[in-house]
């Protein structure tokens, strides 16, 4: 994955660009945030009323 091939190291071969690093941030936010939606609706799903 292209994100571990980021983070490893000292953050040497980090993007120089501030773009792009804001862009990182807001796709690893976003599918962070995604992922714990699911998890809460599959978890509500599952739990009984």
């Amino acid at each position: 994955m292209v994100i571990t091939e980021i983070v490893k190291g000292n953050g040497d071969d980090a993007p120089k660009r501030l773009a792009t690093r804001i862009g990182w941030f807001m796709a690893i936010w976003a599918l962070s945030t995604v992922a714990f939606f699911v998890v809460a609706s599959l978890l509500h799903l599952m739990v009984p009323k």
